[in-house]
This record gives C-alpha cells, sequence and structure tokens, in this order.
C-alpha cells in the first residue's frame, strides 16, 4: 500500500504537470527530480572528504539544464567542459591532501555523463517535433515494461537473468516487459493523435523498434542503479519516497531511454 500511495503522489506532483503542462513545467520537474538524483549517487559514492566534488555536480547540473532546454547546446557542452576540469582540478588538491581518491574523482567525472548527461535528453525530446507524444510514449512504455516484467516474472521466471546484478530479474520477465512495452507502444501511438494530431508519420515498424528499445533501455537503467548499490552495499540510494527509496531508484529506468529515442527518432526521421 506505501508503495501505491507513493507512486500516485508522484504522479500527481511530477508526472501529471510533466504530461500536460507547457514545456517550461517539464523542465521545472527535470530541475527538482535531477539533481536531487544526482545528489542522491554522489552522497553514496563519495567519502565526506571528496563531497565537494559531488556538489560540483549538482550544483552544475542547474545551468548546464537551462542551457539545453534554451536550445544552446555548445554553451550547454561548454559548460560540461568547465564543470569536467573544476572537478579535475579540486579532485588534485583533495587527493595531494589525502581527502579523496583518485576513484573518487573518476566516479565525480561519470557523474556528469550519468545521470546528467543521459537525462538532459528527456529535454530535447520534449522541446523537438510532437515532443509531447515521444516524452508520454517513452514514459508510458517504461512503466508499462515495468509492469509487464514484474508480474511476468513474479508468476512464470525461471531463467535468472543478472543474479549477481539483481538475482529477482528473470529472462520470462524481460521477455514480458518487452510484450507489454511494444503491446503499448504501438496502441499509444494509434490513440494519441485522435486526441493531438502529430506533425509527423512514424510507420508501425519504427513504432514497434522504438517501444522494443525502450524495454531494452528501461532495463539497463535499472541494473545500473542495481550495480551502484551493490558497488557501495546499499539497499537504494535514497529514502525520500516510501516504498521506493530515493528518486534515482525510482527514476533508475528512465534514465537512458530518453537519450536512446532522441537519438533513434533523429536517425529515422
Amino acid at each position: 500500500m506505501t508503495r501505491i500511495l507513493s507512486a500516485l503522489v508522484l504522479a500527481v506532483v511530477l508526472a501529471l504537470p510533466a504530461i500536460f503542462g507547457p514545456s517550461w513545467v517539464f523542465f521545472i520537474v527535470v530541475l527538482l527530480v535531477l539533481p536531487l538524483c544526482i545528489f542522491e549517487l554522489m552522497r553514496a559514492c563519495l567519502s565526506d572528504g571528496a563531497r565537494l566534488l559531488g556538489w560540483v555536480v549538482f550544483y552544475g547540473s542547474f545551468p548546464f539544464l537551462w542551457f539545453i532546454w534554451r536550445g544552446q547546446s555548445w554553451v550547454a557542452y561548454l559548460t560540461l567542459s568547465v564543470l569536467a576540469l573544476a572537478i579535475i582540478v579540486l579532485g588534485l588538491i583533495l587527493f595531494e591532501r589525502r581527502q579523496a581518491s583518485g576513484r573518487e574523482v573518476a566516479l565525480a567525472l561519470s557523474g556528469l555523463m550519468y545521470p546528467l548527461v543521459l537525462m538532459s535528453f528527456w529535454v530535447n525530446l520534449r522541446m523537438g517535433i510532437d515532443g509531447r507524444f515521444w516524452m508520454i510514449f517513452g514514459l508510458v512504455c517504461t512503466f508499462l515494461a515495468d509492469i509487464g516484467a514484474y508480474y511476468v516474472g513474479k508468476n512464470f521466471g525461471r531463467k535468472r537473468l543478472a543474479e549477481r546484478l539483481s538475482p529477482k530479474k528473470t529472462w520470462e520477465g524481460f521477455l514480458g516487459g518487452c510484450a507489454a512495452a511494444v503491446l503499448t507502444g504501438i496502441l499509444f501511438s494509434r490513440v494519441y493523435p485522435l486526441f493531438d494530431p502529430l506533425n509527423g508519420t512514424y510507420a508501425l515498424w519504427m513504432i514497434g523498434l522504438l517501444s522494443l528499445s525502450v524495454a531494452v533501455l528501461d532495463l539497463i537503467g535499472d541494473l545500473t542503479a542495481s550495480m551502484f548499490k551493490r558497488e557501495f552495499n546499499i539497499k537504494d540510494l535514497g529514502s525520500l519516497i516510501p516504498g521506493h527509496g530515493g528518486m534515482l531508484d525510482r527514476m533508475d529506468g528512465i534514465v537512458p531511454v530518453g537519450a536512446a529515442l532522441y537519438i533513434i527518432i533523429q536517425v529515422l526521421t
């Protein structure tokens, strides 16, 4: 019951405004969610002495996302380069003072890519042609892939998929998630234009391919978060959401989805 209530609160507070509101509302939601994901990951990865490295990633995410939303990609990636240089220089100082290890400097640098850059593609996706459609498409397919994988895996799962990363995940559950995502994507692509006409025309095979990609990348995102939790011997990355853990625990599946959708759509259209 706690998980269900938490999910409903998240839907009302974050998902519904992001889906039905204008693009700037979606951007505000991103500004709330993504830095919090970064904070949780950096807190799990870095020791107290190295926390300054994490704060560089956290505070640097705001101007980076602002420039992405404004369509100034070159300034955004210039900002990213400055952040990387700042982490390296600060890392050298902290290492010399025995406050941070080289591993922690590398982890802070990786935080610029995961989750910052990967999740920023959701902004690019929303601001593009038929952006609202593709945003909802990605989120709905991810959500249904999770549900399909859970129920098929729970009732029919036999062969473990990644025993070390996530012992409860099975190949049967993964295939169930793929099937659920593809069926959802195809149905959604046929129903959505009845309420909001699209500017582009998207073939059925393309929708199926994208839906399947979402299911695969949802699993990859989930396993990535599991890898960090196994590495640092923690159950959850945070405790913000009762029954779910932290924000990144809840959002882990969508981290790579936006980037993949954006890239594939750019290639195929």
